[in-house]
């Protein structure tokens, strides 16, 4: 297997170190101890990765290339990075594993490193944001980035990301973004003062509160009308009583009795319907004066949100496939 060929071309190189003048750059000032320590991690390693056990073995193999900076062993470094998904840091080892270029690697193992650079620069992409307004504080997926004003590129792993820019007095923005890996996505920041998104609000339509306020007054208008009639009726009645009844009374052997009963009688419950009307007419109109009151504006603002980068992403896999992601907002 090429990654077996790799290991033992780095154990060849241990043990057969140029001692001339014109040593290699990765050889020279390493001392013989080194050289060995470096050696015996290295094999620690190798037993490690044969197992499958990656992150033991890049414990050891970062521990060989604190002894010895060798482009080999940086490149079993680059193995286990790929193994453990971390192409951002496999990509940064490959750089240094790929130094001084086919020198200190066999032909194979240099063939393949090869390949895994131009595999990982389709793996990663890069973001570049700009943003000129001082104080406002920029989140990628709630780890903060940095403070505006400020521009940078920095690289990520492809996929759907939230990007949120937030100052105190201006209005939050969300921007959805996709990196694509080999790609560049570009973004710029600007918030809007809180004020020039705020609008007024009510908790019911302007109105209808009104409307019930001045219902319940025209409801109870008539109910006072009905009232006034009722009265009237009893100074009638009052009156007709007093003619006809003031001599010999009233008796209900009276010839007028009964018509003066039913003026009566009529002339209550009017009265009572009128009492009833203006106290509905006037229940109505005190909800309709708390519906005015509750009905006040109420200033309110709206987080501003955006995309930038476009919502579908392919993205590489290591067997030679790919994988297509899609982001968006429902």
């Amino acid at each position: 297997m090429s990654w077996l060929r790799a290991f033992v071309v780095v154990g060849f190189l241990v043990g057969a170190a140029p001692a001339s003048a014109d040593e290699a750059p990765w050889v020279k000032g390493v001392t013989d101890a080194q050289k060995q320590a470096a050696q015996h991690l290295l094999e620690e390693g190798n037993s490690r990765f044969v197992e499958k056990d990656y992150k033991t073995a890049l414990e050891k193999y970062r521990g060989a290339v604190a002894q010895w900076d060798h482009p080999a062993i940086r490149f079993n470094i680059v193995r286990c990075l790929i193994f453990l998904d971390q192409p951002i840091e496999a990509f940064d080892e490959l750089k240094l594993a790929l130094k001084y270029d086919a020198a200190p690697l066999e032909d194979a193992v240099y063939r393949e490193a090869l390949s895994y650079q131009k595999l990982l620069s389709t793996q990663i992409g890069e973001f570049e944001l700009k943003c000129d307004q001082p104080q406002v504080e920029v989140t990628l997926d709630g780890k903060k980035l940095w403070d505006c004003p400020h521009s940078e590129k920095r690289r990520f792993a492809p996929g759907a990301y939230q990007l949120v820019g937030s100052r105190p007095g201006y209005l939050t923005r969300k921007v959805e973004i996709s990196i694509v890996g080999g790609k560049v996505t570009t973004s710029v920041l600007t918030l809007d003062p809180r004020e020039k998104a705020a609008r007024i609000v009510h908790r019911y339509p302007t109105w209808m509160p009104w409307a019930v306020f001045g219902g319940g007054l025209v409801v109870a208008g008539i109910g006072g009308l009905l009232d006034l009639k009722a009265a009237g009726d009893l100074d009638n009645y009052d009156s007709n009583v007093a003619g006809l009844c003031a001599e010999r009374g009233c008796a209900p052997t009276f010839p007028g009795y009964n018509n003066l009963r039913q003026q009566e009688d009529s002339a209550l419950l009017l009265n009572k319907v009128a009492v009833g009307v203006m106290v509905a007419g006037a229940a109505t109109a005190v909800v309709g004066g708390v519906m005015i009151f509750l009905n006040r504006g109420q200033t309110v603002y709206s987080d501003s949100t955006g995309m930038a980068g476009p919502p579908v992403a392919i993205v590489p896999t290591t067997d030679g496939g790919a994988l297509a992601t899609f982001s968006g907002s429902f």
